[in-house]
């Protein structure tokens, strides 16, 4: 593949020579040794070539290759962890501009904060301050990177003690799309600090992150499953047990298969922080109805837990994604979602949901970008599986069972979950005041849509006098 701009007319090899020569970090083009390594993301579902790929050493480099894919009018995309599940951290014959190389962090004890570059990981995030007893919400899968979770809302473990990670972001460095560099905080330029705590890639390239710690210890977590007959109880179980859940207390519920071939509901719990009440609090889930058949405990350190999915979520298999928020668990949804579940294609598919509220709740929704603040839980029904010629079996599985499951929805979407579903679903992910703001400003920081491969928003129509 050979880098081309807009148009589909090759970039002429010596402006990439010039490019070559003007950054610090290494610039892989297809015939260049380490090209077939650098151009792999997370999700082997998607297997493009970019024309060019720009590792950046440093802020400038980003800076440099935003300028030269404008200048040459060059389609871009933007890489961190690349963990997005649409595929936007690649791109066939435009630019990459790949941060993965950027990694530095430090933990300001003084001020409470961690200044992050955006190339690091949630477990190389989590490593380092936790050394010091402290963390910031996360999301559930170590080896995501912190850059494109941050900038969708940032859903994990924490997030009902401690809010989003957006609700955690103090500052950051943005490079916008005519190559200026712009802090964004509550002080320095509160409409693009609003805009970046939810509206993903699409306002700039963000190369510093600043987040508000919190004290951190070791989690009390475990599994309590109930066969799948059981699902009447322990939907009324889980509901009832929601609305009075200590905001320390996260949860989770997933689907498996028994070793009898029958199907077991597991709940995840994860204590953040154990107290007296705890043995109580895991007593009361394991009394939705039957006696369970499994039911475990262990006390491990937050960065262990934050560690539990990797597994599940391994590197370049193929993975295919819907996701909806349902505002309680009835009977009647989780026997769709078990129904649904029975039917996958593959062993490697998953069907999961996390309950939200607590301290995601009490943030105002029109404080950030991200919008959905109202209790209930985030519904996600991942395909995932090895082979090509087993596609279509699969993403065919994904929207069947969230097309069944829609009459259970409250409506809204976290954008994070998103594969390319239209303009339609990413209003949903903001509601329309939300994206009617984001879309004006939208064009006043990206007025020629530089920053398009993302959900993306569309730059507001000039007003007309």
């Amino acid at each position: 593949m050979t880098l081309k701009n807009r148009s589909g007319q090759a970039v002429a090899p010596e402006h990439v020579d010039a490019l070559r020569a003007t950054v610090r970090g290494e610039v892989f083009a297809r015939s260049d040794e380490g090209y077939a390594r650098a151009r792999l993301v997370w999700n082997g579902y998607f297997n493009r070539h970019p024309g060019l790929i720009v590792r950046c050493a440093g802020a400038a480099d980003v800076v440099e290759a935003v300028r030269f894919a404008t200048r040459h009018d060059i389609q871009l995309a933007v890489r961190s962890g690349g963990h997005s599940y649409p595929g936007h951290s690649t791109i066939d014959d435009g630019l990459v501009v790949d941060l993965s190389g950027l990694k530095g962090i430090r933990v300001d004890l003084q001020r409470g904060v961690a200044i992050c570059e955006p190339g690091l990981l949630l477990a190389e995030l989590d490593d380092e301050t936790y050394r010091f007893g402290l963390a910031v919400t996360g999301g559930q899968v170590s080896h995501t990177g912190i850059a494109g979770l941050t900038l969708g809302g940032g859903i994990g473990w924490l997030c009902r003690s401690r809010g989003l990670t957006v609700d955690n972001l103090v500052a950051a460095d943005v490079v916008l799309a005519n190559g200026e560099v712009r802090r964004a905080s509550a002080e320095d330029d509160a409409d693009l600090f609003w805009a970046i705590r939810g509206g993903g890639g699409n306002f700039g390239i963000v190369t510093s992150f600043e987040y508000r710690l919190h004290p951190q210890g070791a989690c009390r977590t475990g599994i309590v499953a109930y066969r799948a007959g059981d699902h009447p109880a322990v939907a009324a179980g889980l509901s009832a047990f929601a609305a009075t859940a200590p905001d320390r207390l996260a949860l989770a519920v997933g689907l498996f298969d028994l070793e009898d071939g029958d199907t077991g509901i597991a709940v995840r719990y994860v204590d953040t922080a154990p107290a007296e009440d705890t043995d109580a609090l895991v007593d009361a889930l394991a009394g939705f109805g039957p006696e369970p058949v499994l039911r475990t405990s262990e006390t491990m350190p937050y960065p262990k837990v934050q560690q539990l999915a990797d597994a599940d979520m391994a590197h370049h298999r193929r993975y295919y994604t819907r996701s909806f928020m349902i505002e309680t668990v009835t009977a009647e949804a989780l026997a769709g979602l078990i129904d649904g579940f029975r039917t996958r294609k593959s062993e490697l598919s998953q069907i999961g949901m996390m309950l939200l509220g607590g301290q995601v709740a009490r943030v105002a929704p029109e404080a950030t970008a991200y919008p959905h603040r109202e209790p209930g839980f985030l519904v996600t029904l991942l395909g995932g599986w090895t082979e090509e010629k087993d596609d279509s079996a699969n993403t065919g599985w994904c929207r069947e069972v969230y097309d069944t499951m829609q009459r259970f929805t409250s409506g809204g979407v976290y954008v994070n979950e998103l594969l390319d579903e239209g303009e339609r679903r990413i209003v949903a992910a903001y509601g329309a005041d939300h994206y009617r703001r984001l879309s004006e400003l939208k064009a006043k920081y990206d007025p020629a849509n530089v920053f398009r491969v993302n959900q993306n928003i569309k730059p507001a129509e000039p007003a007309r006098g």
